[in-house]
């Protein structure tokens, strides 16, 4: 999922049995969250989780 403008994006990384999430803006990275700490970092960012559209795979 990200923003329209594509500037906030989540991953759902998946390895084994193991899941994870990814947020991805601009250079920043930060990997190994749950989706409440997604939620949170959306939310304290400002950034309207309602707004999120489908992403297609990373490049």
């Amino acid at each position: 999922m990200q923003t329209p403008d594509g500037a906030w994006r989540v991953e759902i990384v998946r390895r084994g049995r193991s899941r994870w999430y990814r947020i991805v803006h601009g250079e920043d990275v930060v990997d190994w969250l749950s989706i409440s700490a997604v939620e949170r970092i959306l939310d304290e960012a400002g950034v309207d989780r309602r707004l999120l559209i489908e992403a297609g795979p990373a490049a």
